[in-house]
């Protein structure tokens, strides 16, 4: 069927349902690191707060007062929204020769269009982070990549709002990705997770973060292997009985963060890997937010048939952002 035989409203809701078939199939790696909170359309921004307590209670002694301990605002981040929006036109002859299912699958490619640029910010924001505080995006806007204390999200001296203490969340000499490395990046989990008052918290990393670089994905998966029987084709197996200590540990995220704003590839950082603490509630792992203000949404198609003019526009307006470098680990390896 040619799409300027059809009416106006038949128009608009195949443009929409098109649309949104595509947007439901949104998913990716990527957004699984990061928290999805709304906002109200009155503000541009949304303010994300840490809160801590300070921990340990003390002996008391008969008569006199328990010692008193608070919870103290750490730092906080403005998330700020940002809109992105397209526009598809079709005029002149490519309107009266349109047919239907091809007016689909344009839909169905423009609402890709602006999933791919929301994944894009995701993936540039891991990316970008692991050396600047700013980026400019593909369309030519800087974007913010500090959290609330104002360094990059990977530091080695980032701040504590009610200590003196510093930390840092890039695993040092940058390590190439085997099981020894992975253990020192465990031992940071350890050992050197705290909250605002400088005290030593839990936090249990179980994600691994690698691009899709083929030797990183194939290293994952012979670190993550299953364990080797006991036997092979009748054949002894001098690995019987060893055990694989990450075997079901940890979910592999690939993602491409190695992409650059105008999805050109960053080979520095093909290498890269990251071990992060993903889930459960905020204090417990990395807290880097998806604000969404409009979720990804198409206004209704404009249809003139006496000028054989058809157009539509989808927009989604999002903001991105992380509190502080807790809960996440890079290794800057070459190789």
């Amino acid at each position: 069927m040619l799409v300027s035989t059809m009416t106006v409203p038949a128009i608009q809701d195949l443009v929409r349902k098109s649309f949104v078939k595509e947007v439901h199939q949104v998913g990716g790696d990527v957004r699984k690191i990061f928290i999805k909170e709304t906002a109200d359309w009155t503000s541009d921004t949304k303010r994300i707060h840490e809160l801590d307590r300070e921990r340990f209670a003390e002996r008391k002694v008969q008569g006199q007062a328990s010692a008193q301990r608070g919870i103290g605002q750490g730092y906080y981040k403005d998330i700020v929204r940002n809109t992105i929006s397209v526009t598809r036109l079709v005029s002149g002859e490519a309107f009266k020769a349109l047919e239907a299912h091809k007016l689909a699958e344009y839909a169905t490619q423009t609402a890709k269009d602006v999933v791919d640029k929301t994944e894009l910010d995701m993936r540039n924001f891991l990316g970008y982070s692991t050396g600047a505080t700013s980026y400019t995006d593909n369309g030519g806007f800087s974007i913010d990549l500090t959290v609330g204390n104002g360094l990059a999200v990977f530091s080695t001296v980032h701040t504590l709002k009610q200590s003196s203490t510093t930390y840092s969340n890039v695993l040092s000499g940058a390590p190439t990705l085997t099981n020894v490395a992975l253990e020192s990046g465990e031992d940071y989990f350890n050992y050197n997770v705290m909250d605002n008052y400088g005290q030593k918290v839990e936090m249990k990393p179980n994600t691994l973060i690698t691009s899709r670089k083929a030797i990183m994905v194939n290293k994952v998966d012979r670190l993550f292997g299953s364990v080797s029987p006991e036997s092979i084709a009748g054949t002894a197996n001098a690995n019987a009985g060893v055990k694989n200590s990450y075997r079901n540990k940890y979910t592999h995220l690939v993602i491409d963060f190695d992409v650059t704003s105008l999805n050109a590839t960053d080979s520095t950082l093909a290498y890269y890997w990251f071990l992060a603490a993903l889930g459960g509630m905020p204090e417990e792992r990395f807290q880097a937010y998806f604000v969404s203000w409009i979720s990804p949404m198409v206004a209704p198609a404009e249809v003139n048939q006496d000028r054989w003019i058809l157009s539509y526009t989808a927009r989604s307006a999002y903001g991105i952002g992380a509190v502080s470098g807790k809960g996440i680990l890079v290794s800057k390896a070459t190789s």
